[in-house]
């Protein structure tokens, strides 16, 4: 067997006479945004309690913003390092953030579908989101089998902060919020 090198420069200009072509102007990029949410309606939290604000996930550029999430059988964590808990006892349904693990922050998750990034128009990038939608039930306590749900913030006349949704429990799956857990973004970058 005759083993020949070819130059790296050589090799180079063989790919761009045949086929391989120069780059497009940019190049595929990926930012690992950890996104949770419902629609264009992303999952925030403050001291204890979690809410969702109406913040769309970017399409096309980086998340200046970042309020990043972990979703991983049994938690779902915040990245301050909080988990979403609820009441083992049953008094209220509902749910709210806590340094401290254990029952009252394990969840069951039913997985809906895979959510994976599509090929760029006119392009060989991908470009969109990627991760899946799940509910969220919780696993222990006297809230066993009841399903993670949205409701609307009631505005007060002075009340100043943006449109606010928050989390509770409700027995009945299909009153459950089907949630988006976005992994991963990918878009072209032109830098």
């Amino acid at each position: 067997m005759i083993q020949r090198t070819v130059p790296w420069f050589a090799a180079v200009a063989a790919a761009l006479a045949f086929g391989g072509g120069p780059s497009q102007g940019g190049f595929q990029a990926k930012d690992p945004v950890r996104w949770l949410g419902v629609g264009d309606w992303q999952l925030r939290g403050d001291e204890s309690e979690p809410y969702l604000v109406l913040r769309p996930l970017p399409r096309e550029d980086r998340l200046t913003e970042r309020h990043c999430w972990a979703v991983s059988a049994p938690t779902i964590k915040a990245e301050a390092g909080k988990f979403l808990a609820y009441d083992l006892k049953g008094r209220e349904p509902r749910v709210y953030l806590t340094k401290e693990t254990g029952d009252h922050t394990r969840w069951l998750f039913e997985v809906g579908e895979r959510l994976r990034p599509g090929p760029k128009k006119k392009s060989s990038f991908k470009e969109g989101p990627e991760g899946f939608t799940f509910r969220a039930i919780a696993a222990e306590g006297e809230f066993k089998g009841w399903y993670l749900a949205t409701e609307d913030v009631p505005k007060t006349e002075d009340d100043k902060k943006p449109a606010r949704k928050r989390l509770t429990l409700v027995r009945r799956a299909r009153s459950g919020t089907l949630f988006s857990y976005v992994e991963t973004n990918y878009f072209e970058d032109h830098k």
